[in-house]
């Protein structure tokens, strides 16, 4: 069977297409500096959900905003298990049409939230690639960027409404 240059440049154009299709509907990395512009320039339409433990967000601090930042984790201490309720528990929050941002600790679990958020139908929704407490400095204390370097506001106060209140190991 011969097979003409044609077809093979529109199957590789047909590839390519797809590549760069599914390469939108990855979620992307913002800063903290550049997730809070987000959210205080478009409070209604843009959150921050942070996907740490609830007792990273309660002792550790948690992103002080005036439209809120709810903590529903990812996983669970000490074994580090998976929420299977995770998507379920931010779609009841919010409408897949918002704006949302992932926080965690440095960024992976974060990374990782966004992610399955795309895969179940969120359209905007990014990870804070720094997070809340950001990279290393070479003496392995995270004081390199991240929410609370960069000078951002934060609490540890945890208002009803915001904090976890589902299982805590699933």
């Amino acid at each position: 069977m011969k097979v003409s240059r044609i077809s093979v440049f529109v199957s590789v154009l047909l590839l390519m297409a797809g590549s760069f299709a599914f390469a939108e509907e990855e979620a992307k990395g913002v800063d903290s500096k550049e997730a809070y512009k987000m959210v205080m320039d478009s409070p209604r339409d843009t959150f921050i959900v942070d996907v740490r433990t609830k007792a990273e967000y309660e002792f550790v601090g948690h992103p002080d905003l005036p439209n809120g930042v709810p903590n529903i984790p990812l996983r669970f201490y000490p074994k580090w298990n998976e929420n299977s309720e995770f998507v379920e528990m931010v779609e009841k929050r919010y409408s897949k049409d918002k704006t949302l941002i992932m926080i965690c600790r440095s960024g992976g679990r974060a990374e990782q939230a966004a992610t399955k958020l795309m895969e179940a139908g969120f359209k905007k929704v990014y990870y804070m690639s720094d997070s809340f407490e950001g990279s290393k400095d070479k003496k392995g204390h995270r004081t390199v960027n991240g929410w609370k370097v960069n000078g951002l506001p934060y609490t540890h106060t945890v208002e009803p409404e915001l904090e976890f209140k589902g299982c805590t190991s699933n």
